[in-house]
């Protein structure tokens, strides 16, 4: 529980969503000595606003009563550093320095899917929201949601009666009482799987927290459904977060007339794969290392002794493949640290071996093993 302490201080001080936190695993031992560390370290490191400095010099005793209420309430509590901490949503570029979890979190260890959509959904959206989250249940995945009316209530309901597992992430502290005749369902989701959260025991729900807490629903999941959806809405923001973080975003069609139609069309233009069922999901096998083309081991051992290129590049170029790839992909390939990849990755862009591209997309530079 110790370093959980440390952690929750570190969320304190930065805020949910915090895109630093990478940036500091390079510089630090442990979250503890980056604790211990102190004001001037701090400072040196210019990447923190006066804000964020005076939160970094507050003790851990807001920690300790977060962890006591948790221990309280019987929640458990998952520190980034934690083996038990979901590996897929570890290597995005802003993962949640804790989880508060009520349930069982070993079903965010499983293959995950996030089902999104209007809460305002028709019974053509709903249903289909019901019937594919029952088929990827009884297939073993889990379904992950937010724990809304419509789409999402649909999903989780879907699998609960197919008793598989579910998780909602949820835009609030776990006990807040949000949508109270949600209750019941969020009841039923700790017995067929988790409430999760970033934020501690009695966090209130405020507007900006929803965006916030989406990049979480993609992160967790190899892939994104949207069923029904606003051009401009939650669902429509986690799709995109999905995309940026190299994940599947799949649809279900909707017909023209329905307002609930524009997003989902907009994501159809955008690439999004369209689905009508759950088997089309689970056809794409959630194999990442398929969609790669490595390039062919002797060229790299001719091209490593025609450039002398380190040992430890060469292993990374070879799994880059010849078409764009997501660092989070790549880090699935290589299975090293992401913020040990994104150095060596910014070392070989210096060198010209690749080009970065925006969304943290990489590709080999052709030209220069010519």
């Amino acid at each position: 529980m110790s370093d959980c302490l440390y952690w929750i201080w570190l969320q304190n001080a930065l805020g949910f969503g915090s895109n630093k936190i990478s940036e500091i695993l390079l510089k630090i031992k442990s979250v503890e000595d980056f604790y211990h560390s102190g004001l001037s370290f701090w400072v040196s490191l210019s990447i923190f606003t006066q804000s964020e400095i005076f939160r970094l010099s507050e003790n851990l005793d807001n920690a300790k009563k977060i962890c006591a209420k948790c221990d309280k309430l019987g929640y458990k509590i998952i520190s980034l550093e934690s083996e038990n901490f979901p590996e897929m949503l570890k290597n995005t570029s802003n993962p949640p320095c804790v989880l508060y979890i009520s349930g069982d979190f070993s079903v965010l260890l499983k293959k995950c899917v996030s089902i999104v959509g209007s809460r305002n959904a028709t019974i053509y959206g709903t249903q289909m929201a019901y019937e594919i989250s029952r088929d990827l249940a009884k297939s073993g995945i889990t379904v992950v949601s937010g724990g809304a009316f419509g789409i999402d209530s649909s999903a989780h309901k879907g699998a609960i009666d197919a008793k598989g597992n579910t998780a909602a992430v949820l835009a609030c502290g776990i006990d807040y009482p949000y949508l109270v005749k949600n209750s019941s369902l969020r009841e039923n989701i700790t017995n067929f799987g988790a409430l999760v959260s970033e934020y501690p025991p009695g966090y209130q729900v405020r507007r900006f927290n929803f965006p916030v807490r989406n990049r979480i629903i993609s992160g967790l999941s190899h892939s994104t459904v949207v069923i029904e959806a606003r051009k401009k809405s939650g669902a429509i923001i986690t799709a995109n977060l999905a995309a940026e973080q190299g994940r599947d975003v799949f649809v279900v069609p909707v017909r023209f007339e329905n307002p609930l139609s524009e997003g989902v069309n907009a994501l159809i233009e955008d690439g999004a794969k369209v689905i009508t069922c759950a088997e089309d999901i689970l056809k794409e096998n959630f194999n990442f290392q398929n969609k790669n083309i490595n390039l062919n081991k002797n060229n790299i051992n001719k091209i490593s002794k025609k450039l002398d290129i380190p040992e430890r590049f060469k292993f990374i170029l070879d799994k880059m493949g010849d078409k764009k790839i997501h660092i989070d992909e790549l880090r699935n390939l290589t299975k090293m640290p992401v913020y040990k990849l994104s150095v060596e990755l910014s070392k070989l862009e210096l060198k010209g071996f690749v080009k970065k591209f925006p969304g943290k997309f990489y590709k080999l530079n052709i030209e220069k093993f010519n």
